[in-house]
């Protein structure tokens, strides 16, 4: 970019240069017959009627007269020369043969002969001689100056431009999720610490997003463990015989161990979806009904028990292009959500979008999602809905990973109003691949 500027900086100067020679030269030659015409055609009857007021006055007395009876009347310069001061050149001699008198500077001079001993000529000078030259030299130098101030200003700015685009780009990199971007910059434009703060300031986030993803990983495996022992600690009580109350009481811990297993797993998704890799992102084509058919299978057993219709709308492309384990993993968080908040239905349809891709919604009849929170929901850990109960609980996770899914797909998860009157979720995602017919 700078050594484009630069080249563009010259070559409009020098055209500049060039275009003012050809305009002042160039055409000045071409229409040259044209202007002493116009010129000549302006200025004959004024010289007319000076050589009659002075042709008929003895050369000693032109002066005087020229003061005193001409001069007073006309607005342009005149003066007596002496022969010795005007040296005609060969087209000048010419033009004073053709036209009467001698055309010089531009049009600006004109010198007319006069009669008698010694010769005299008669010089006259157009108002305001050399303005026009004056003022389109000025205007030239002013436009070369004003040009010259802004490329060394240039000179000055664009490196400073360059360096903030490259900050710019690393902090865009960066949200994206390359955590590793570092920006380094020149010294000479005066923002260098801008960037050696922004590099402190990405390398202390990145450590602790680092440590964060570590310790969520490292917990979730090391829950899994203790919730084995617990879950066969619970069996071996159950098979000991105990009274009615304590076999509800471990009815009760089973339910508590299956939610806490629950949340490990959604805990140990969110983290490798943290984590990007072509694993993550790798799509297949699958059987659209097939892939349906399991979510939903999953969980019948809670729409059962709740009451609740899940209907999957005809007309859906045979087959889908998706991560079978990740996209499942969303369809089945979206369904659950639906299911946990829906009064009796729910409606799931998948199209494809004309700009290429697929589209997913869900729709249910519960109360829906207030508009200020359609954001704050795919957050980790937020849930709307405080209560803990086994109806309505949960760890906040569903919605935040059904978020990362979409991104490792290119897509997006956006919440609606449903027509069935609650809550509607469109993912939308592309398809790395042309998906069979």
């Amino acid at each position: 970019m700078f050594k484009f500027f630069v080249r563009f900086f010259i070559v409009v100067v020098i055209s500049l240069c060039l275009a003012y020679q050809l305009v002042d030269k160039g055409l000045g030659k071409l229409f040259k017959p044209t202007v002493d015409e116009i010129a000549y055609q302006s200025l004959r009857g004024q010289v007319y009627e000076l050589r009659q007021r002075l042709d008929g006055v003895a050369p000693d007395q032109r002066e005087t007269a020229l003061r005193e009876q001409v001069l007073p009347h006309y607005g342009l310069g005149l003066r007596l020369l002496r022969e010795d001061q005007v040296k005609l050149t060969e087209g000048e001699r010419e033009q004073l043969d053709s036209q009467g008198f001698v055309m010089r500077d531009e049009y600006n001079k004109h010198l007319v002969p006069l009669p008698g001993q010694p010769a005299q000529w008669l010089e006259l000078r157009l108002p305001g001689e050399g303005v026009v030259d004056t003022v389109l030299t000025w205007s030239l130098w002013t436009f070369l100056t004003v040009m010259v101030g802004l490329g060394l200003l240039a000179f000055w700015a664009l490196p400073m431009w360059r360096d903030m685009d490259r900050l710019r780009n690393a902090a865009v990199r960066m949200g994206q999720g390359e955590l590793g971007m570092r920006v380094q910059l020149s010294g000479i434009t005066g923002v260098r610490h801008v960037g050696e703060s922004f590099n402190y300031m990405a390398g202390r986030i990145a450590a602790l997003i680092e440590n964060q993803r570590s310790l969520t990983n490292a917990v979730s495996h090391e829950l899994r463990t203790p919730l084995a022992r617990l879950s066969f600690e619970v069996d071996l009580l159950d098979r000991s015989g105990l009274p009615p109350q304590h076999a509800r009481v471990l009815r009760d811990m089973r339910a508590d161990i299956s939610e806490l297993e629950s949340m490990v797993a959604e805990l140990l998704v969110y983290a490798r979806l943290e984590r990007p890799t072509d694993e993550t992102v790798k799509q297949e084509t699958v059987d659209t009904r097939d892939w349906l058919g399991e979510a939903l299978a999953q969980v019948a057993h809670q729409a059962d028990a709740r009451n609740v219709r899940c209907v999957v709308a005809d007309g859906h492309p045979p087959h889908v292009n998706l991560h079978p384990r990740y996209m499942s993993r969303a369809l089945l968080n979206l369904v659950q959500n639906a299911v946990r908040y829906a009064r009796g239905r729910i409606d799931i349809a998948l199209t494809r979008c004309p700009q290429g891709g697929f589209e997913l919604i869900v729709d249910d009849d519960g109360p829906g999602i207030p508009a200020a929170d359609r954001t704050r929901i795919f957050e980790p850990f937020i849930r709307l809905d405080e209560s803990r109960d086994r109806g309505t609980g949960g760890a906040g996770l569903g919605l935040a990973i059904v978020q990362r899914v979409a991104a490792s797909h290119q897509g997006t998860i956006q919440v609606l109003d449903s027509p069935l009157g609650g809550a509607r979720f469109v993912l939308r995602w592309a398809a790395s691949a042309r998906p069979r017919e």
